[in-house]
């Protein structure tokens, strides 16, 4: 690209309308999931006032719309004849379709007494199923204004310097991790598959972005804090989930069995990067503006985000119900969580964790599902502390057997079963060495 071209292009993409929207929408974005102000004695972010006045205007609405969905879900894979494509597959049609009978039998309140205890099915319909369904699909509608107009673009070329020397990634995946992080494990795995396919990433890159930054969306976490009581200390909350998220992915990467991946792209050439002869807050500037240019319109960014939320919840408020009971069951009533706590107990216990029995069951019970742990944590009446640990393990931990694990084994990505949970029990054991001494200081 000639001088007179580059000079075009930067004068092109300077124009008012891009800095608005840029500077304008990024604006909303923090408003809505970063700033927290007190209404009606509760003090919270945007995303949840607005779902706490939907639930107390419209009692009859979630319960609907979450009935309908599972039982939509339920019927989905059956449907689009994806059922039976792999064992997985089969495996999780028939978690879902156990999640349509659940759902059938909280909504018309019938089933076996120890099934229908108020500690049971009906708790984790109130707790999860039903915030999910509201949550999920107004945080993707809303994720647009920080997604779609320059805050990602930004925010990514600054941390291109870092990406390689510290986490073993391209300059590239800086705005695809953030996108991960922010967005959702599932448009961010989709996102790291399919630049695996057009040979930006290797193996070895996209495992690690997939195991390492792919987690829960932003509206999941409001979920978690929510049912640990943490919402009035959100942003505490949020970024020190964020920054040991990426602190523990430093160090898997350079663990077994991430850093014996072969580190070689599934295509034919590796593809490079375009870099721009400007000092790199100039450059981030440039990508952000890019960006915003090159954006769809607010309504129609909103409506494509909005569909991907629906089809994110279709997928995971079936399978959450069964998947969420049987974690239920087994910790209630079976000593399985209470054997495999014991990988997590004797690091909770010498870090002088506040209730480290707790916080190591908790921490167990986040590779089944990530949502689990703060319900048993809440449910106790636990400490502050405990209660924030638990918290940044079901979101640090990345890796859960309701969600992101199924969707890991459905891409081209080169990580068997094994290496998963060996990826998972690493990131749980690290996350909790981290968080102590963030516990000493805030607690």
């Amino acid at each position: 690209m000639d001088a007179n071209k580059v000079l075009g292009h930067k004068k092109n993409i300077y124009r008012r309308a891009n800095i608005l929207k840029f500077l304008g929408f990024s604006f909303i974005g923090i408003c809505i999931y970063f700033i927290p102000f007190t209404l009606m004695g509760n003090r919270t972010i945007l995303l949840d006032h607005l779902v706490s006045a939907i639930t107390v205007s419209v009692p009859r609405f979630g319960p609907g719309i979450t009935f309908a969905m599972v039982i939509i879900g339920g019927f989905l894979p059956f449907y689009e004849k994806t059922w039976n494509k792999d064992s997985t597959s089969i495996i999780l049609s028939g978690l879902k379709l156990l999640g349509v009978v659940l759902a059938i039998m909280a909504f018309f309140n019938f089933g076996p007494q120890w099934l229908m205890k108020e500690d049971m099915l009906p708790l984790l319909l109130e707790k999860i199923i039903i915030p999910v369904a509201l949550i999920i699909p107004l945080g993707s509608l809303f994720i647009t204004f920080i997604t779609g107009y320059g805050l990602l673009g930004f925010l990514g070329v600054l941390l291109k310097p870092v990406m390689g020397p510290v986490w073993k990634v391209p300059g590239i995946a800086a705005v695809n991790i953030v996108t991960s992080f922010v967005g959702s494990f599932s448009v961010g795995i989709f996102m790291t598959n399919k630049l695996l396919k057009e040979g930006k990433y290797t193996m070895r890159e996209a495992a690690i972005i997939t195991t390492g930054f792919s987690t829960v969306s932003a509206a999941f976490m409001v979920i978690v804090a929510k049912n640990l009581e943490l919402m009035a200390i959100w942003n505490t909350f949020f970024w020190t989930t964020l920054i040991i998220t990426f602190l523990v992915t430093a160090i898997t990467v350079r663990l077994k069995p991430l850093n014996k991946i072969e580190n070689i792209y599934i295509t034919a050439k590796e593809k490079t990067e375009e870099e721009l002869q400007e000092p790199l807050l100039s450059k981030a500037i440039i990508e952000a503006l890019r960006e915003a240019d090159n954006a769809k319109s607010i309504w129609e960014n909103m409506i494509i985000n909005f569909r991907d939320g629906i089809g994110m919840s279709l997928r995971f408020l079936p399978i959450g119900l069964s998947v969420g009971l049987i974690s239920f069951y087994a910790v209630k009533m079976t000593f399985l969580y209470d054997i495999l706590a014991y990988a997590y107990y004797p690091i909770a216990l010498l870090l002088s964790i506040p209730e480290p029995w707790l916080v190591a069951k908790a921490s167990a019970i986040a590779g089944a599902e990530v949502l689990m742990p703060s319900l048993v944590m809440a449910d106790v009446g636990a400490p502050i502390a405990a209660r924030f640990a638990t918290g940044v393990v079901s979101i640090s931990s990345i890796l859960f057997f309701s969600g992101s694990i199924p969707c890991i084994l459905a891409t081209e990505i080169d990580l068997k079963i094994k290496d998963i949970l060996l990826i998972l029990i690493e990131r749980t054991a690290l996350t909790l060495l981290l968080v102590a001494p963030v516990l000493k200081i805030l607690f």
